[in-house]
């Protein structure tokens, strides 16, 4: 049986577009022509979709899945700032959860790395833009810290607010120095301990050296990143 010559055989490209288009023969089918205009928007989003999902997932098992190769004495001064004297430009902190990295930049330039440590399993990091809302270099947590006693011994090591507290003892907020506020939720960029993995209750730590670093160097209203 001779071809059927309107037919035509699409190959697509991973982001949905169509990377050839050829004559098929009868064994490939009814007429796609007929019904193209419907196959190619929905095959991209089919694409698009499927990707994106993926490449969360991805990003998301690979972080958890990291070793922790800094311990906290070696985490204290991980991290490098280099701004050439005079640089001027927007003020950027771009985080990326998956790599536990925090690169700062001046206009274009790149000035600052830092190995970070974002939120654990079940109280991750927000993702999206922010602006810093507001800095405080003595900040102390509102809802994770200790109890101690009115001598300052401490009666529970960890302690989240709702527990109930041993009698003498009072709520000691756990510190957050440097901290630049990133939303109203209780969400800052702040010194902690750093291991470059997954390991605070949703903030973004910073080793100490460069968490001064960044703060003094940050302006309420400066742009933070997290993806």
């Amino acid at each position: 049986m001779a071809p059927v010559r309107n037919n035509l055989c699409l190959t697509f490209l991973r982001g949905g577009g169509i990377k050839r288009a050829q004559p098929c023969d009868g064994n490939h089918g009814p007429n796609v022509m007929k019904y193209a205009y419907l196959l190619i928007p929905a095959a991209a989003m089919l694409l698009n979709c499927c990707d994106s999902a993926a490449e969360l997932a991805q990003a998301d098992s690979y972080a958890f899945r990291r070793d922790k190769s800094y311990t906290p004495a070696e985490a204290v001064n991980a991290g490098s700032w280099d701004a050439p004297e005079g640089i001027t430009g927007a003020h950027v902190i771009v985080v990326d959860t998956e790599l536990q990295k925090a690169n700062y930049y001046i206009g274009n330039h790149l000035v600052g790395t830092s190995t970070v440590s974002s939120g654990k399993a079940g109280h991750g990091t927000p993702r999206g833009t922010f602006r810093v809302l507001a800095k405080d270099a003595d900040h102390k947590s509102s809802t994770y810290g200790s109890i101690v006693d009115s001598a300052g011994n401490t009666l529970v090591s960890e302690y989240t607010q709702g527990q109930p507290i041993p009698k003498g003892g009072h709520y000691k907020g756990a510190a957050m120095t440097n901290a630049l506020q990133l939303t109203t939720g209780g969400v800052w960029m702040h010194e902690g301990i750093v291991t470059s993995a997954p390991e605070s209750h949703g903030c973004i730590r910073l080793p100490k050296k460069m968490a001064k670093i960044f703060f003094d160097n940050t302006s309420v209203g400066d742009t933070v990143i997290i993806k």
